[in-house]
């Protein structure tokens, strides 16, 4: 849960605050007190020995919500894109510690005008559909070329560059990086937008 979450909805327990103690579920106090805490958390910038980092790092594969994204969920609506963190860095959530993280990092997939949108942009279009469409488009991922010569969704892009050039300048690599291209029938490389013309 984000904290703008918590803040919001803290209220919503069911208990007032005059209402004695045994009113309440051992798990509704337990909630409350969690969600009270992460209303009152500063942002945390830490690093893996404690130390103060410009930024955090997001958890990746290694956690679900783990690469940076727009992750829509009962609690999280978020209008910025975000990911869970390593060593608890950013910001306190029930579910472990998250951070906003770049938009460039998102993956997009082409809808059916071709064009690549994010999540947030295919629910913003698509609206009770948009999850549908989205895990429709499972095969329309965007990849781009690494140094290695290889194609990769953002995801796998990030696993690639992320041990060599940190958090941010992997997303610099994949923002400058060529997209993909496909060899046609004769022979000829394309990328999807030369090759539907």
């Amino acid at each position: 849960f984000s904290p703008e979450h918590v803040s919001t909805h803290c209220g919503r327990l069911g208990a007032s605050p005059t209402a004695a103690p045994t009113a309440m579920s051992p798990r509704a106090m337990l909630l409350a007190a969690l969600w009270a805490g992460a209303a009152n958390a500063a942002l945390v910038m830490k690093g893996e020995n404690g130390q103060e980092v410009l930024g955090c790092r997001c958890k990746g594969k290694a956690s679900a919500h783990g690469y940076c994204g727009y992750h829509f969920h009962w609690g999280s609506q978020e209008d910025t894109p975000w990911c869970r963190t390593m060593h608890s860095c950013g910001e306190f959530g029930v579910k472990g510690s998250w951070a906003h993280c770049d938009p460039r990092a998102v993956e997009l997939r082409r809808a059916d005008d071709g064009k690549l949108y994010n999540s947030k942009q295919f629910k913003e279009f698509y609206g009770d559909k948009g999850k549908e469409k989205w895990t429709g488009a499972a095969q329309q991922i965007e990849r781009r070329m690494a140094k290695n010569g290889r194609a990769y969704i953002v995801s796998e892009f990030r696993d690639y560059y992320v041990d060599a050039r940190g958090e941010q300048g992997w997303v610099d690599e994949w923002a400058s990086a060529k997209p993909e291209q496909r060899q046609a029938k004769d022979g000829t490389w394309y990328t999807w937008e030369e090759f539907v013309v």
